[in-house]
């Protein structure tokens, strides 16, 4: 068998997998009945009034004409809107609210999928044509893990972190590609992260520690490999000539010496992120005193307030498999069996 053929095989095994996890949500014609009434039709809500404002000439969308009594609220100006946008196209071909959000689910699921397959794939690329297996394992493990699962089916509104989490894997693999991938490596990244941010800022501000890390763990494990790149580096240098030229770099010299660190395309592939999700952010941020923001960055809504892991808050429930009927916090936690197969995994 080809590896073409191979990939397809995966690829469909992948979309079953998926399927199997947006099912109990596809097989009924409503909205999910979550926390006991549903946070389910917030994202009806955000997807109408996004449609309306397109519909009346508005892109991007930065304001829900009808919200808040009809006076208007400014939440695409605040809250990533990437993945209503998503939502959206599936209202242009012609589904209802309801099943384009099914489907915006069902789609979230296989893009982590297959994002997680090609990561693991070329992550154990040692073990020859059966790297593939050990990729469609990461794929199901992640696409059925807890938090994913909690996103969609007890907390319902989730829709923004629950895509941020499709984009987890596509950045770190993206990441790879940035040493010795030239202009394509950097265009990669700086989708793949900006696509992060416009799905979930939050979400992006916490994984973005662990993407530096990351980073820098690749390039040491390079330098001490002794490894060059020369030719990525030329096609770096040719490529931001123009640049260097107006002062973002005082010289050629000091270029050359960026790409002899190893850090020339990340640092490009950051700055093409921040530029792509620029007209989101800096509106967001520049804005912010002309909002009240308090009452939603503060005490219950601080993100921080939410980790596990504390005397507080324990990172692993007591029962056997995890519960998701359970109050509160609880059903972000790992059962028993997870937390023992994800020890075995490390």
């Amino acid at each position: 068998m080809t590896e073409t053929a191979r990939t397809r095989y995966f690829l469909l095994a992948i979309l079953l997998i998926a399927l199997a996890a947006a099912w109990p949500e596809l097989s009924q014609p409503g909205l999910l009945n979550t926390r006991g009434g549903g946070d389910s039709p917030f994202l009806l809500q955000r997807l109408q009034q996004l449609e309306t404002a397109v519909l009346d000439g508005h892109f991007p969308v930065r304001w829900m004409p009808d919200a808040n009594y009809g006076y208007g609220y400014p939440f695409y100006n605040f809250y990533a809107p990437l993945s209503i946008y998503i939502t959206f196209l599936f209202r242009l071909i012609g589904f209802s609210f309801v099943r384009s959000i099914h489907l915006s689910h069902l789609l979230g699921y296989f893009v982590a999928g297959w994002g997680m397959f090609l990561l693991a794939r070329r992550w154990f690329a040692h073990g020859g044509a059966g790297n593939g297996w050990a990729g469609l394992l990461a794929a199901a493990a992640y696409t059925v893990a807890p938090f994913h699962l909690v996103n969609v089916y007890v907390r319902g509104d989730s829709l923004a972190e629950f895509w941020a989490m499709a984009f987890y894997p596509l950045v770190i693999l993206a990441a790879d590609g940035l040493f010795g991938g030239g202009r394509r490596g950097v265009a990669l990244f700086g989708l793949a992260y900006a696509g992060l941010i416009l799905s979930h800022n939050i979400s992006a501000l916490i994984f973005s520690p662990f993407l530096l890390l990351y980073l820098l763990l690749r390039m040491r494990f390079l330098t001490k490999k002794q490894e060059n790149y020369p030719q990525a580096c030329t096609e770096q240098s040719r490529s931001i000539s123009q640049i260097t030229q107006i002062g973002f770099f005082k010289s050629y010299k000091n270029l050359r010496n960026l790409c002899n660190l190893r850090i020339a395309n990340p640092i490009f592939g950051f700055l093409l992120a921040l530029a792509l999700a620029a007209w989101f952010f800096v509106p967001a941020l520049a804005e912010q005193s002309l909002a009240q923001l308090d009452a939603v960055t503060s005490g219950y809504f601080y993100y921080s307030n939410h980790f596990l892991g504390t005397a507080d808050q324990p990172l692993i429930q007591s029962t056997f498999f995890v519960d998701y009927g359970v109050v509160d916090r609880e059903a972000f936690r790992m059962g028993l069996v997870q937390t023992a197969v994800s020890a075995a995994g490390l």
